[in-house]
């Protein structure tokens, strides 16, 4: 198996460009909320955030609840529309709960937010996400629609869901390796009529490999989480 880390390059340490003020409260917060927007496949009806220890004490003076939203809408780190996601968020009727949780968290990380999100259709996510520095992020937790698995995976990530099996698990193992995806070792729940499986991915996927396994899985929820 092939070795992961936690930084790819000297410019994760370094942090992306973006509004402040902190590389931990703020990126990695946007990241956190694009994470859990991949995984919803859609724009939020509702979000529920919950913040532990560091994220609890700061989120506010940070600029970590436009961020979180901010990333869960879609935005990218640099998007001048992150500073009043918020206000954008309510003009567009999507409900923001936000809690500040006490004890540990969660997530084994001072910098944690946990993240129930919906969509008009009905489909329910769940992430847990960990801001680890320089706008790096680590997922440690994925629930789609009541399916979940526990991670310690950073960037990117493959989830897929949907009526899936361990033989179709067999398949997508075979059809990204004829594709050279550099990927790790699958984490997946199966149910009896449902499934979800997340791909650790070493390094990013190309536009047309990604296209492909659309194509090919295109009866499967695909969510490219980078």
């Amino acid at each position: 198996m092939a070795k992961s880390y936690d930084y790819q390059s000297a410019f994760d340490i370094i942090g992306p460009v973006m509004m402040g003020p902190s590389s931990s409260h703020t990126a990695g917060a946007v990241k956190i909320g694009n994470s859990a927007r991949a995984v919803l496949g859609d724009a939020p009806k509702s979000l529920e955030i919950h913040y532990y220890e560091s994220f609890a004490k700061t989120h506010q003076g940070h600029g970590t609840d436009v961020a979180i939203v901010g990333g869960a809408m879609g935005y990218s780190t640099f998007d001048n529309r992150i500073k009043s996601s918020l206000d954008i968020a309510k003009q567009e009727n999507i409900k923001v709960d936000i809690f500040e949780e006490d004890g540990e968290s969660i997530g084994q990380h001072p910098n944690c937010a946990f993240i129930k999100a919906d969509t008009e259709d009905g489909r329910h996510i769940e992430v847990i996400g960990i801001s680890i520095g320089g706008g790096t992020i680590k997922l440690k937790g994925i629930n789609v629609n009541g399916l979940e698995v526990e991670l310690n995976n950073g960037l990117p990530l493959l989830e897929i869901d949907g009526e899936i099996d361990k033989a179709q698990i067999n398949h997508l193992i075979n059809d990204f390796s004829d594709m050279n995806i550099d990927f790790g070792d699958e984490i997946a729940k199966i149910s009896d009529y449902n499934g979800l499986v997340v791909f650790p991915l070493n390094k990013a996927i190309s536009e047309s490999s990604l296209n492909k396994i659309n194509d090919k899985y295109s009866d499967l929820n695909v969510s490219y989480i980078k």
